[in-house]
């Protein structure tokens, strides 16, 4: 009985390891059957060096007067509350997409000065806008 219980098991992890070496095969067909979408030119440009992007930033002074640029009122009001050094810190972050390290290196501070900062001026702005509704 024991032999026939081991013979059992043998050819279930057989039958498991058929499966499984099935279902991996299945899957590398289906990767050889996606076929590849051409990029057109101007496209593999645009992803390389995005030239329209330049249109968008804001300069230093904008910076300082962010506040002009947000529609929403009582958000306006809790930006302008914040130091230039602030609102570039979080214009940096949030609209051109840097991280705390590219942030530091523009501006002379460590990554955790960078991190501190936001931290503060987000915290700034949410009781500014709290206020605001209360």
């Amino acid at each position: 009985m024991s032999s026939e219980r081991e013979v059992s098991k043998m050819f279930v992890r057989y039958m498991q390891r058929v499966l499984r070496n099935e279902r991996i095969n299945i899957y590398r067909k289906h990767l050889r059957d996606v076929k590849e979408t051409p990029l057109e030119d101007w496209l593999l440009e645009e992803i390389v060096e995005p030239s329209h992007l330049s249109d968008f930033f804001l300069t230093e002074d904008e910076v300082a007067h962010l506040e002009s640029f947000i529609e929403n009122e009582h958000l306006a009001t809790a930006v302008a509350t914040l130091s230039t050094a602030n609102k570039m810190v979080l214009y940096q972050y949030y609209y051109s997409e840097l991280n705390d390290v590219e942030i530091g290196s523009r501006t002379g501070k460590t990554s955790q000065g960078v991190n501190k900062r936001r931290r503060r001026a987000l915290a700034r702005i949410k009781e500014a806008y709290r206020n605001a509704y209360i």
